[in-house]
């Protein structure tokens, strides 16, 4: 058994503490023998969403389980997983890459493969990543959608001249945004209107009719809460962001490969559609990250 340790703190020498201080929850009741195995997650819902994911499923499988969520910024959290404060958490591969020093790509395969060389070495073991991904990502409203038929990017540029996009005031600037949409897939736009960074502004100026595309990052709740369409990056604009499994090679090598294998399985699972409706429900319908993880989880058979 094992009990939630919230902490939504942002206060450096209070996590600390949080991070010495005798965990909540024990391995007593666990069926698999072996040290109890600490999760842990940065400080916003989706990680927490994460972490319960990956605790719950180890927990129903009989491994000893303790929990330290919202613990801080990775740059608190990178470091806890290092010196075996805490012992396995989801991270993002491209993100995890760029933080460790190496170069992120497109490709999720390679970014994956390139993060597993970086990190191996810290004694961080890199398990296989999940189809979802929190990258930046472009929208439009079900409506623009159904009018132009609208699925990928790429279907944008039947209607070049004619949309206006809306992002962040660095869009114009940025590879990943306006330059790439121009280079990338030929597209051009109406006029483009700089708002925020994936936030109200833009979901606001998209249910306004001010803008026809929007940024936004692909599992924000608001695209399941308002049903908006993600448009699929076909052509490979961004870096690959797919959530990914790490843990403690020590923690791994005291199991067999039972307790990777499980892991592994539940990161297939998880999507970005899915991942888009578990944070609507606990950022905007304030449900508990506990109860949605345990849901998905009995839904998926774990």
């Amino acid at each position: 058994m094992r009990k939630l340790f919230r902490n939504r703190f942002l206060g450096a020498t209070v996590v600390a503490l949080a991070l010495v201080a005798a965990a909540c929850g024990s391995g007593e009741d666990a069926d698999t023998e072996g040290p109890t195995i600490v999760v842990g997650s940065t400080n916003f819902g989706e990680q927490e969403i994460l972490g319960e994911i990956f605790a719950q499923a180890l927990e129903n499988a009989g491994y000893p389980v303790e929990t330290k969520f919202q613990l801080g910024t990775r740059e608190v959290v990178n470091p806890a997983l290092k010196s075996g404060e805490i012992d396995l958490m989801a991270e993002y591969t491209g993100t995890l890459l760029t933080f460790e020093g190496g170069t992120s790509s497109t490709d999720s395969d390679q970014t994956h493969e390139d993060l597993v060389g970086v990190m191996e070495p810290q004694g961080i073991t890199v398990l296989d990543y999940a189809p979802a991904q929190d990258k930046n990502g472009f929208v439009v409203t079900q409506a623009t959608a159904e009018e132009f038929g609208f699925e990928t990017v790429s279907d944008l540029a039947d209607q070049n001249g004619n949309l206006v996009l809306g992002g962040p005031p660095e869009c114009p600037d940025r590879e990943f945004c306006l330059i790439g949409l121009q280079d990338v897939y030929g597209l051009d736009f109406e006029s483009f209107q700089p708002l925020d960074v994936g936030g109200p502004l833009t979901v606001a100026a998209l249910d306004g009719g001010e803008i026809d595309v929007g940024l936004l990052f692909t599992s924000d709740g608001v695209i399941a809460a308002k049903s908006y369409v993600l448009l699929e990056d076909d052509q490979n604009l961004q870096p690959a962001e797919n959530i990914v499994p790490i843990i403690r090679t020590e923690i791994l090598d005291q199991y067999d490969s039972s307790l990777s294998d499980l892991l592994n399985d539940v990161a297939a699972e998880i999507t970005t559609a899915e991942l888009s409706e578990l944070n609507k429900r606990f950022s905007l319908d304030a449900e508990d990250a506990d109860l949605l993880a345990k849901e998905w989880l009995a839904d998926k058979g774990f």
